[in-house]
C-alpha cells in the first residue's frame, strides 16, 4: 500500500513501513681556534629532545550527512519515549543500499522479500522526487506519525485503525531494536530512502514501548 502526500509544488511519496614536532633551528658550530697548537675547543653538546616518532594513525572516517540525519532524528524520537540509542551499522546500510539501488533500477517500490536472509531485518522506505526533499524532511515523514499512535500491543497502535499509518514510526521507536542502516539510490525522476534494522521491530502482539 502507497500513501500519497502532498508536501509542496512537487510531491512525495510516503512509503509503506515507509593527525609534528618543530625542531629548533640548527645553529652550525664554527672553529675559531687561531693557533694551530693550541686544539679547538670542543664543540657545544646540545641537549635534543627527540621525541619517539609517530606511527601514523588513520584518521576516523567522518560520517556522511545521511548518517548524520538519520541517526540524529531516530535516536532524538526514541529518547522521547525512553528507548535506548541505536548504534550505526555499516552492514545494515549497505544492505540498505543494495536493495535502494534495485528499486532505483527497477522503479518497484515495495519492501524487499529478505528471501534466503536467515534473520529478518526490520526495513523503512520512502520515495519522492529527486533533489526535492533533504533528508530532514525524509524521515520526518516517518517520525510525524507519531500523531496516530497510541499505547496498545502491535498492530493496534493507530487511532485511525489503520497500522500502516504508525508502521515506520513503531520500527523508529522499538526498544529492542539496536542497530539502523540506511542508504539512498536515485534514478532519472525518484529518490529512494530505505532504512533497515536489527532486530527489527513491529512484532505482532509486542508493545512498542515496551518491546
Amino acid at each position: 500500500m502507497h500513501k500519497f502526500r502532498a508536501l509542496s509544488p512537487i510531491f512525495a511519496i510516503a512509503p509503506l513501513l515507509a593527525a609534528c614536532s618543530v625542531m629548533p633551528p640548527q645553529i652550525p658550530y664554527q672553529d675559531t681556534a687561531v693557533e694551530r697548537s693550541v686544539p679547538p675547543p670542543p664543540a657545544p653538546r646540545v641537549a635534543e629532545n627527540r621525541a619517539p616518532r609517530a606511527v601514523p594513525v588513520p584518521a576516523p572516517q567522518t560520517a556522511s550527512p545521511l548518517q548524520q540525519v538519520m541517526m540524529r532524528a531516530h535516536n532524538q524520537t526514541r529518547a522521547r519515549v525512553g528507548a535506548p540509542d541505536l548504534q550505526w551499522s555499516d552492514q545494515l546500510a549497505m544492505d540498505a543500499a543494495l536493495y535502494a539501488r534495485s528499486m532505483a533500477r527497477t522503479g518497484r517500490f515495495g519492501h524487499d522479500s529478505q528471501s534466503g536472509r536467515s534473520e529478518r531485518q526490520g526495513e523503512n522506505l520512502w520515495m519522492g522526487t529527486r533533489n526535492a526533499y533533504d533528508h530532514r524532511a525524509m524521515i520526518s515523514s516517518w517520525v510525524e506519525e507519531d500523531r496516530y499512535f497510541k499505547p496498545g500491543r502491535f498492530p493496534e497502535n493507530s487511532t485511525t485503525g489503520n497500522w500502516s499509518d504508525i508502521g515506520h514510526y513503531t520500527q523508529i521507536i522499538w526498544p529492542t531494536t539496536r542497530r539502523v542502516g540506511c542508504a539512498m539510490a536515485s534514478s532519472a525522476h525518484w529518490d529512494y530512502l530505505v532504512c533497515r534494522y536489527s532486530p527489527a521491530g513491529n512484532v505482532m502482539g509486542r508493545d512498542p514501548l515496551r518491546g
